[in-house]
């Protein structure tokens, strides 16, 4: 696996399945690297921001692609952006070849905020861009929001914003042509924080709003099928997911201050594509809470991570079938 931010902020490290650093390198020493991904022939490709007086934000996006080793090979700047600490950058690879890079900017101190997706071909140069401007009040580093992207099985692009206080989903094709652009005000007011695509087309989505945590299943062209909240006790907040393919299932991570209402800890849970809920889990009083990210494992089961001090948990597939 990848840890991005290892060593520090700048840095990358590989680890073996039983978490020992492979490697770590450092391609971006004085900047922030939020994301990257495994390259067909072993390497890795990442992406950050680094300083770039050119921008009026003073922030620029960077990509780099290094090898099995970790060595730098390639590194390009791909535009201003502005730096907010809770902005969604994300990377995908796309299987036409290349990427696809969403994200939130503004042009200048939160000002004129943008939801911005990138084309890229195999070696990171831009191909192509979309940029969408953003209502007031919807700019990432002003509220809850953390946004997020995922492909649909054709390929195309879906992109997770905010529209003022309601949640907002762009489709794009993957040469960044619009498809549709919907703000789910049906939903009521709610905070982005995930989406994924399901393999046959649905759209599934994590949101916050100020009483309770919401999951919201879409169709193909953005209409809700279906809205759930799960509120096993007070101060929950579900943050990230993902889809596994091989139980049919949605993984969820987040946290809760339990009954008691105190210290956070971690909540993770799995609901099926109805929305009914099929396990779930809460952390012991004190242990670290902040899980912002979810990834499926083969065969079965998930991973979660997160910050405050570093929490982690792996799930296996016996444990929510």
């Amino acid at each position: 696996m990848i840890a991005i931010g290892a060593p520090d902020d700048g840095g990358v490290a590989e680890l073996d399945d039983a978490g020992n650093v492979m490697w770590s390198a450092v391609p971006l020493a004085g900047g922030f690297l939020h994301t990257g991904a495994r390259t067909s022939d072993g390497g890795v490709v990442v992406v950050g921001q680094t300083h770039d007086p050119s921008s009026p934000s003073g922030e620029g996006l960077w990509f780099g692609r290094l090898d099995g080793a970790g060595e730098l090979r390639a590194a390009h700047a791909l535009g201003p952006t502005h730096y907010m600490a809770g902005v969604d950058i994300e990377l995908l690879p796309h299987p036409d070849g290349g990427y696809v890079l969403s994200t939130h900017d503004s042009q200048l101190d939160g000002a004129e905020p943008r939801l911005v997706l990138l084309r890229l071909d195999g070696d990171g140069q831009l191909v192509r861009q979309r940029v969408a401007p953003l209502a007031p009040g919807s700019e990432v580093g002003q509220s809850w929001s953390r946004g997020g992207v995922a492909l649909l099985p054709g390929g195309d692009v879906v992109q997770l914003s905010a529209h003022g206080a309601y949640l907002r989903v762009v489709r794009s094709t993957e040469q960044t042509e619009p498809v549709f652009d919907r703000v789910l005000e049906e939903v009521g007011e709610a905070w982005p924080q995930d989406i994924v695509a399901l393999p046959d087309g649905r759209i599934a989505i994590v949101a916050l709003s100020r009483q309770r945590s919401r999951v919201i299943l879409l169709d193909a062209e953005g209409s809700v099928l279906w809205q759930k909240t799960y509120e096993p006790e007070l101060d929950t907040a579900l943050n990230a997911l993902a889809y596994d393919p091989s139980t049919g299932l949605l993984h969820l991570a987040g946290a809760t201050r339990g009954t008691d209402g105190g210290t956070q800890r971690m909540w993770l849970l799995s609901v099926d594509t109805d929305g009914a809920l099929r396990w779930e889990y809460e952390g012991g009083v004190g242990t670290p809470s902040g899980i912002n990210t979810v990834a499926a494992l083969p065969g079965g089961g998930f991973a979660a991570a997160g910050f405050g001090d570093f929490s982690y948990a792996v799930v296996r597939p016996d444990a929510c079938p």
